[in-house]
């Protein structure tokens, strides 16, 4: 895979990359992440990192917002949580908008719904951390963080936005320095979205709890105010399915669930910068000691051990997703 990689030129604005840790279901080609599946002629892809209790039973069918038997269209083919919810979450979809294709102000809106929905009840032991790839440009990026049941490894998402100009960075697991101004166009903007920090540099966010962030053109957006700028300039979804160019611009109209609002952290997203480390803290055991004292959250906390604690070989990186958005033109990966 790596030989192909770097001997086909392969150029896109907007890439999923998924390293399965298998939790739930066989290993096999049925099971490898992302999934994909067309609705509305759109390309939708799905990479899902964590433990969905509510999909544990594949044999069981999940029903999210207005989805009925009768308006199930699409079925998983393997054994995972992580299909399972993908298909489910199309259902929903297609079932809230049978009249066509919703701003991308709505579709923020509808998913944060939907991932309420799956994670209420069982937020204590629920891991829902997933990219969702909308077609050429659109990506969306949802994290519930957490730690598997006698694991000590902390599963949620981080990202970077690189801007020109751009650098060298170092990765945080080998001894491998990238520069960026090699692969990219002075005028590109990227963002890379992970389950961990890859590399050491300033600039990591670890997105918070119950986070759903919407990329376009490398450019992160929170609110569903914040994604009618993007709709605007013509960038939302498109598609030659219907007639009409007009959009469902109603909000989606909700299933009661229990509130999830009370869970989410409220602090704003911490900036995870990697330390240089010394030939002597490398070896060290007790690195983390060596970090100056910082008034974090607990759960920033951890994160910033965990990125010390690859840097030095002690934790194994296990599982990451990874997603490009670009802006002017595509990244040679």
């Amino acid at each position: 895979i790596a030989e192909l990689i770097q001997n086909y030129p392969i150029r896109t604005y907007n890439m999923l990359a998924h390293i399965r840790y298998a939790t739930q279901g066989e290993v096999s080609l049925e099971n490898v992440h992302p999934f994909t599946r067309e609705l509305w002629g759109i390309n939708w892809s799905f990479a899902h990192n964590g433990d969905m209790p509510l999909f544990a039973n594949t044999d069981q069918d999940i029903f999210l917002g207005k989805t009925t038997s009768d308006t199930v269209h699409f079925n998983a083919v393997g054994d995972t949580d992580s299909e399972a919810a993908f298909c489910a979450i199309l259902n929903a979809l297609k079932a809230e908008f049978p009249e066509g294709l919703p701003t991308l102000s709505v579709l923020h809106e509808f998913l944060n719904h939907i991932c309420d929905e799956i994670i209420a009840g069982r937020s204590e032991d629920t891991i829902f951390n997933f990219l969702l790839g909308c077609g050429q440009y659109t990506l969306f990026a949802y994290s519930w963080p957490g730690a598997r049941s006698g694991s000590t490894v902390w599963n949620g998402l981080h990202y970077i936005v690189r801007e020109p100009p751009f650098s060298t960075a170092r990765l945080l697991d080998v001894d491998y320095t990238i520069d960026f101004s090699a692969v990219t166009q002075p005028n590109d903007r990227v963002a890379v979205i992970t389950t961990k920090p890859l590399t050491e540099e300033a600039g990591w966010t670890e997105m918070k709890r119950g986070e759903l962030l919407m990329f376009d053109k490398g450019r992160p957006y929170r609110t569903p105010k914040c994604c009618e700028a993007v709709e605007k300039e013509g960038r939302g979804l498109s598609s030659k399915c219907f007639k009409s160019k007009e959009k469902c611009n109603r909000s989606p109209t909700y299933k009661p669930v229990a509130a999830c609002d009370s869970l989410r952290t409220t602090h704003a997203p911490q900036y995870v910068s990697p330390l240089p480390l010394t030939p002597a803290a490398r070896n060290s055991t007790s690195v983390v000691r060596s970090i100056p004292p910082l008034s974090l959250p607990p759960a920033a906390v951890k994160a910033v051990e965990q990125v010390v604690a690859m840097a030095v070989g002690v934790e194994q990186l296990t599982e990451q997703h990874e997603a490009l958005s670009l802006e002017s033109r595509p990244l040679a990966v």
